[in-house]
Order: C-alpha cells, then sequence, then structure tokens
C-alpha cells in the first residue's frame, strides 16, 4: 500500500509541473506590471483600418456602458459580422457604439453608427508585453464563448492548485525535522514581510 507521505510528494511534484507555465506567466507578467518603463506595456501599436461600410440591421442603442441591454445589441452585430468572442461595449454619444472584440494577440474595435448607419471595422495588434499582461488581468465568466468561459476555469483550477501544492510543501517541510528551525524562519519572514507591506502600503 502507498504510504501517505509517498502520496503527499508526488502530489507536490506533479502539481508543481502541471502549475509551471502558469506560475511563469504570472510571474513575467507581473515584473512587466511592476516595471512599465522598462516594458512599455502601454505601448500599443496603432489601429489598422480594415473595412468601413454600410450597416442597416437594426441596432438597440437602449442602455448603459456595458450593460447587458447594450452587451445583447452589440453581441447581436458580432455575431452578424461573424465575429464573435469576447468583448466590451460602451456608447461614446447616444448614437454610436464601440465594440472592442478582444483576444490575447490583438483587439477588433468596431464602431456603429446609428446617424450613419455604418459601421467602421479597425484591428490592433499586441506587443509581446501586451500580450502576456492580458494573460495576467483575464478572467471572468462575463463573456458569451467558451474560449473565455474555458480560462476562467483553467484559472480556477490554478487558484485551487496553488492551495494544495503550498499544504504539500508544508507537510513535506514539517516531516523533516532537521530542516524545520530553517523552515520556520523562512516561513517567518515571509509571513512578516507580507504582513508589514500590507499594514504599511
Amino acid at each position: 500500500m502507498i504510504s501517505f507521505n509517498k502520496i503527499n510528494r508526488r502530489t507536490h511534484l506533479y502539481l508543481g509541473l502541471a502549475l509551471l507555465p502558469w506560475l511563469l506567466m504570472y510571474a513575467v507578467s507581473s515584473a512587466i506590471v511592476i516595471h512599465p518603463s522598462t516594458f512599455n506595456p502601454r505601448e500599443a501599436l496603432p489601429r489598422e483600418l480594415v473595412s468601413e461600410k454600410s450597416y442597416d440591421k437594426p441596432v438597440d442603442l437602449k442602455g448603459a456602458n456595458n450593460s447587458p441591454e447594450l452587451r445583447a445589441a452589440a453581441e447581436q452585430v458580432l455575431k452578424n459580422l461573424d465575429i464573435e468572442g469576447g468583448f466590451w461595449a460602451d456608447k461614446p454619444n447616444p448614437d454610436t457604439l464601440h465594440i472592442e472584440r478582444f483576444s490575447f494577440r490583438g483587439a477588433t474595435r468596431l464602431t456603429y453608427s446609428a446617424k450613419k448607419q455604418t459601421i467602421k471595422i479597425e484591428h490592433q495588434k499586441m506587443r509581446v508585453p501586451q500580450v502576456i499582461q492580458r494573460m495576467h488581468f483575464r478572467g471572468g465568466f462575463q463573456q458569451p464563448d467558451l474560449g473565455n468561459n474555458s480560462w476562467g476555469v483553467l484559472v480556477d483550477f490554478t487558484c485551487i492548485t496553488i492551495l494544495i501544492w503550498v499544504i504539500t510543501g508544508l507537510i513535506m517541510w514539517w516531516q523533516l525535522p532537521k530542516l524545520r528551525m530553517w523552515g520556520m524562519l523562512a516561513l517567518t519572514g515571509g509571513i512578516l514581510s507580507f504582513v508589514l507591506l500590507i499594514w504599511t502600503l
């Protein structure tokens, strides 16, 4: 019969391997967030005009920015144009609808004018720091497509897995009596530095 210690060690090992791409992503993206002057994540590439054409289908512009009513109208526009996916919607003025159809690698902006009955489509590619930063902040289940919801599920899974990884690591440490003092110093130092910064900031 496999012992608890072996199960714990194997769990810690394989969870660590499974977490590797996620921890790398959050480590690199956190560095980009903390050092914006070095990576310039806000230095965006220019938008390129894809097309500007007439659009005479009915669009309901009722509702506030990103409200369910406005999102429903924007989602229908995206469906009609066959570019469905994650998006945000807002109204810069009563007769204009902005739709930001986003992905990790780029963003497509659609500007619908009810007055002119036209829609303008522009695309903007993302630089590498922007792509990685978008991964850091991406989450939730507000978007209509399977891909975005799958990302949310994986982020939830990663959070739970990190907690299990921490617990299995603590168990492994406590089972090594000769290293308990050094481990306690490391644990105490980590907790104190964290609490001190939280209290100070």
